[in-house]
């Protein structure tokens, strides 16, 4: 039986169920970059996350060896939660098993429902794991086929191809609907240019100074953003974006290399922002991978329209 886990806040507490298998632990953030090769993607997250390069491709070699290997295990068990960052890696597993052909003799899948208080698999303790393993679903072929379907949709060109695919019906997957309405959110809203993590932030700040973090519980706490499963590596290059450039957002008062000491304040046009009196990407050039999708000055962008719940060309 082989893990595949989410994690490694699930991995510590793993450790302590003493299950049976060998352990995968899934550390690629697909949800952030382009959607491409390894080798593609490492000079992107170098440059905006600060990862090693050389260290993530690495990495991900080990996971496709551990994933080729699968063949030999009787289970594989797949460990993901409903928030954005997990279910990406999740299609992107669904994929890969349906594109090979060659499924373990059992998949199965732990992936609990987000009820009052849940804050993540690394937060419960052994026995909570126990009982979720026990209670393990099988992954159908209808779910193989939509994990595939999402993970190409995600990976297109086109953002309009998860629209697309979630007007056809996506109930093998009970929480694909919310984390597509999730990353549609990450495009650039139609009024203001910046998404709808960054707006909970920059209101998050109208009340004056905030230490990263506080305001990263802050924002990370509220509705719009919790379900996006975002780690603080993530919200810290967020930050530095919106404090870049001749017309910055927000400012920092710290070595932009050291987000835990940082203080940031709305800068004025940050303000205007907020008050839905400017628009960030009549000031800002946006260079900024969604999955397949680049969205780069000076092409026309796609944007979120949150009222009419749908991407606009424009």
């Amino acid at each position: 039986m082989l893990h595949v886990l989410n994690g490694d806040a699930t991995h510590r507490v793993f450790e302590q169920t003493h299950l049976t298998g060998d352990v995968l632990v899934w550390r690629d953030i697909l949800v952030e970059g382009p959607a491409a090769s390894p080798d593609a993607r490492a000079p992107w997250l170098a440059a905006h996350l600060g990862i090693d390069a050389e260290e993530y491709v690495r990495g991900r070699r080990e996971e496709a060896a551990a994933l080729a290997a699968t063949a030999r295990h009787d289970e594989v068990v797949l460990w993901f939660e409903h928030d954005l960052f997990c279910a990406v890696n999740l299609w992107f597993l669904l994929d890969r098993f349906s594109a090979r052909g060659r499924t373990p003799p059992r998949l199965s899948l732990v992936c609990p429902s987000h009820v009052d208080g849940f804050r993540g698999l690394g937060t419960l303790d052994a026995g909570s794991l126990r009982s979720l393993f026990e209670r393990r679903a099988p992954v159908t072929s209808a779910m193989l086929a939509l994990g595939r379907a999402a993970f190409r949709a995600y990976a297109s060109p086109d953002p309009q191809a998860l629209e697309t695919l979630l007007a056809r019906g996506g109930a093998a997957l009970p929480f694909l609907a919310a984390a597509v309405r999730c990353h549609l959110g990450r495009f650039p809203s139609v009024a203001s240019g910046v998404d709808e993590v960054e707006a909970e932030t920059l209101s998050a700040l109208e009340g004056g100074p905030v230490d990263f973090s506080r305001l990263f519980a802050t924002v990370g706490a509220r509705e719009p953003v919790r379900p996006h499963g975002m780690g603080d590596l993530q919200f810290a290059a967020r930050l530095r974006e919106l404090s870049r450039g001749p017309h910055p957002l927000v400012t920092l008062d710290a070595d932009e290399r050291a987000p835990r000491a940082w203080t940031l304040s709305l800068t004025p046009l940050g303000r205007d922002v907020v008050a839905g009196r400017a628009d960030w990407l009549a000031h800002h050039p946006l260079d900024r991978w969604l999955g397949g999708v680049h969205l780069h000055s000076p092409r026309p962008s796609w944007r979120w329209d949150g009222s009419a719940r749908r991407l606009v060309l424009g």
